[in-house]
């Protein structure tokens, strides 16, 4: 199955507010644990990688709430235009 043929389930779909919520928390405590943690981070360092093979819907909200929340204009986001 390709991503292209990922089609959600109308019956198991989150509201676009609760995934905005989810995304938010798991991005905001993976920089925290970044930036303070003496332990390994390699997972928290992978966040967006692990976010974007959830679904076409994590990947989406996973690129515009970083983009601003590190102020990346969209001329040098990568996946964008993919």
């Amino acid at each position: 199955m390709t991503e292209d043929d990922w089609t959600p389930r109308r019956e198991l779909a989150l509201p676009n507010e609760l995934l905005h919520k989810i995304i938010s928390l798991v991005v905001t405590e993976s920089v925290h644990t970044i930036c303070l943690s003496t332990e390994d981070t390699t997972w928290e360092k992978n966040i967006m990688d692990t976010l974007y093979q959830v679904s076409p819907a994590f990947k989406a909200i996973s690129s515009e709430l970083t983009a601003k929340a590190f102020d990346i204009p969209k001329s040098i986001r990568e996946d964008d235009e993919k």
